[in-house]
């Protein structure tokens, strides 16, 4: 999957219209068209679907913001943590523990 194109698909439909998203991304209308398109085509599915002027998110195009915002949002996620901590300074627990139905004295 190329993810810019889940990119443009992610912003097209928070912005609310391709207009709207070309500026923010600073893209044509007619580049993020054709990528959207191209994310359609590899998920053989329609994301949009026009209502008059406007589009609307499919029920498939639904189901793709979803998952979308999951991992824009855990990208975001990992570029704060990455730029605020440092890993020498971060401790790491490991936790090993022994279920009570396990024979304390096995193998001994």
């Amino acid at each position: 999957m190329n993810f810019k194109h889940l990119h443009y698909f992610w912003v097209t439909a928070k912005a609310g219209g391709i207009m709207r998203a070309s500026e923010q991304l600073h893209v044509t209308p007619q580049t993020l068209s054709g990528q959207i398109k191209l994310l359609e085509d590899w998920l053989g599915k329609k994301l949009f679907h026009k209502a008059g002027r406007q589009l609307e998110l499919t029920e498939h195009g639904r189901l793709a913001l979803g998952y979308a915002d999951q991992i824009f949002n855990l990208g975001s996620e990992l570029e704060s943590t990455l730029r605020s901590t440092s890993l020498s300074k971060r401790q790491l627990v490991f936790k090993v523990g022994i279920s009570d139905a396990v024979s304390k004295s096995a193998g001994l």
